[in-house]
């Protein structure tokens, strides 16, 4: 690449970095926002906020949690009404394609995911803030620069709203670039693009919310005798994640036969059933990793609070709620590992160390971004944890023999549609010629429902290298 157009997209990159940083700020005062109406006001119940951005490490609760039964059932029903899920997925799909979605599409997600994660989804908000960068990315790209440098634009915005997020620059840089890919390949061009973007977007959103990690979790020194838990950690995880997975595509394939609008009243409708046994369930479940680690919380309500965030993220997930699931995902590994170093206190490290161990091993395992699960948890806790944290992460990446995101193998001409049984050809993220099913090509009708064993033959638009 020649010097000047280095220079021009090292510029273009912080810019955008910047406006996505001002964009993520903006949404996080957004839902702060309607989270405190919603849940502190109507129901009376206000989860604990994160450390890094001034939260209050407590939770308050009033008698009203029954009306949660009738309310988001209503809230999400609404929600659902702004369009399908077009989050994450709708990215890894359109790059591998070569094709791009609409503002229209990305408003509607994000603004869907704001009332849903104000309503106290289980999903995560690094969602509609990486969708919003990649659409900035995408359309200052093709505004502005030749087609050879715009491609690469869109990694620094997603890499931008990742970083506010998580508080996480440099892992957020690597998760816009690796969360495209399910095998140890780069998009190394992008790299550099993604890292600036991050580093700018941080900068800009740590102004308004501060520069202190996302969680107070520190990481102790490793001992020799730690090495077997991470092992253990890491297999561990790879069964969490691989039975968070196939639960999940069982909720889909169950609910197959409804649209999207009851599908999001159900996912209301259970989600107030757990929120008024367990109101723990309401909220961020990264917030509850860092209380975990203190011996206030019993080990059993730990556990019980892991085993529950688990089903309601197979939940969502299954049923297409808006938000990310990179974020709930890292609290459930975390939750499960705080159970295992405080059950065996003397073969495990302490609760925080630990917890970062699993939050990267099932992250590492479900959305198959092993590099940036490691980045993640040591900007979080500090790279004292990568002795630990290197065995598991890549144990539970090499044993998960499934994972969220299956459009990250949309570069064959055909994939099994098993991921994607339950779902209607219309509510894919990505476009297919034709299903291919007993052997026979049958026409891809968006109401045509895909079933275990199907082939769909994908579609690409030729994108410029």
């Amino acid at each position: 690449m020649e010097r000047r157009h280095v220079l021009t997209l090292i510029g273009y990159s912080a810019g955008l970095g910047m406006l996505v940083g001002l964009v993520a700020a903006a949404f996080t005062w957004l839902l702060y926002q309607t989270q405190g109406f919603v849940l502190g006001y109507l129901v009376g119940y206000l989860p604990p906020g994160f450390s890094g951005e001034n939260g209050v490490l407590h939770t308050f609760r009033t008698e009203r949690p029954y009306l949660l039964l009738l309310l988001m059932p209503l809230l999400f029903g609404a929600a659902s009404l702004l369009g399908h899920n077009r989050g994450l997925a709708k990215i890894i799909a359109a790059y591998h394609q070569g094709a791009a979605g609409t503002l229209g599409e990305k408003l509607r997600y994000a603004a869907g995911s704001l009332i849903e994660l104000g309503a106290g989804s289980p999903m995560g908000r690094e969602g509609p803030m990486a969708v919003l960068g990649d659409w900035m990315g995408d359309a200052l790209g093709r505004r502005f620069l030749p087609p050879e440098l715009a491609r690469h634009l869109p990694f620094a915005g997603l890499a931008a709203g990742f970083a506010a997020a998580f508080h996480a620059p440099v892992g957020g840089a690597l998760l816009a670039v690796e969360i495209f890919f399910p095998g140890l390949v780069l998009e190394i061009g992008s790299l550099g693009p993604a890292l600036i973007g991050g580093l700018s977007g941080f900068m800009i959103y740590g102004a308004f919310w501060g520069y202190e990690p996302l969680l107070n979790l520190p990481a102790s020194p490793a001992q020799w005798y730690h090495l077997g838990f991470a092992l253990f950690v890491g297999v561990l995880m790879a069964g969490a994640g691989t039975l968070l997975v196939l639960a999940a595509r069982a909720v889909r394939r169950a609910s197959g036969h409804l649209s999207f609008l009851p599908r999001h009243i159900l996912l209301g409708a259970v989600l107030a059933v757990f929120a008024v046994l367990m109101p723990q369930t309401l909220g961020s479940g990264l917030v509850w990793v860092e209380l975990a680690t203190s011996p206030i919380l019993p080990v059993a309500f730990v556990f019980a609070l892991a085993l529950a965030r688990w089903l309601l993220l197979a939940v969502a997930f299954g049923l297409g709620g808006y938000g990310a699931l990179i974020g709930p995902t890292l609290a459930v590994g975390g939750l499960f590992a705080i159970v295992l170093a405080r059950s065996a206190p003397g073969l495990a490290p302490d609760a925080p160390t630990a917890a970062l161990v699993g939050m990267g091993a099932l992250l590492a395992g479900v959305v198959r971004t092993p590099f940036a699960a490691l980045l993640l948890v040591s900007e979080l806790g500090g790279y004292a944890v990568l002795p630990q944290a290197l065995p598991a992460v890549f144990l539970a990446y090499v044993l998960t023999p499934v994972h969220a995101f299956p459009e990250q193998k949309l570069a064959q001409e055909e994939i099994a549609a098993d991921a994607f049984a339950g779902l209607r050809v219309g509510e894919l993220t990505f476009s297919v010629e034709a299903v291919v099913r007993d052997g026979e090509p049958i026409a891809a009708t968006p109401e045509l429902e895909l079933r275990p064993g199907d082939l769909l033959r994908v579609r690409r638009e030729k994108r410029v290298e």
